[in-house]
């Protein structure tokens, strides 16, 4: 005979996702870019990005293009591959809406497993966790393809 167990039963319940419009989203984040041009044309200019997504998921969907609003621009290079060094230190960026976004990064970033913890953000409202991204995400701005490096939530 099989009895219940209603505390087993309540833990296998906290583990279901019921999956929902308002449910699914994400809060919002700020994720760092480095972005080449679209035609590959290394005379054309290179681009590190911060851009919020007041949607976090959004900043991952494939083809997704940021208005201005959101988009903070770090560095800006005719040289190709010469993207802005997000690593070691405390960074910002200000945004054309005028919000201040800081963070941190450490050093050896790059050498940890993606989705890492590597450093802390805020942008004077909320704090936020820096996390080291698999490049695999690229969103499209201004004629460029963009590849996120680091991800804050």
């Amino acid at each position: 005979m099989v009895s219940f167990k209603p505390l087993a039963a309540a833990a296998l319940l906290a583990q279901v996702s019921f999956a929902s419009p308002a449910l699914s989203t994400r809060a919002e984040g700020v994720h760092l870019f480095n972005c080449r041009p679209s035609s590959n044309n290394v005379a054309q200019t290179w681009q590190s990005l911060v851009v919020y997504c007041a949607n976090d998921s959004d900043c991952g969907n494939p083809g997704y293009n940021p208005s201005s609003d959101n988009v903070c621009v770090k560095s800006s290079s005719g040289t190709a591959w010469n993207y802005h060094i997000w690593e070691g230190g405390s960074q910002s960026c200000t945004f054309p809406t005028g919000v201040k976004f800081s963070w941190n990064i450490s050093s050896n970033a790059q050498a940890q497993p993606n989705y890492s913890t590597v450093g802390k953000g805020s942008n004077g409202y909320r704090s936020f966790t820096g996390y080291k991204d698999d490049h695999g995400a690229a969103v499209s701005y201004n004629s460029h393809s963009c590849e996120k490096i680091y991800y804050y939530l």
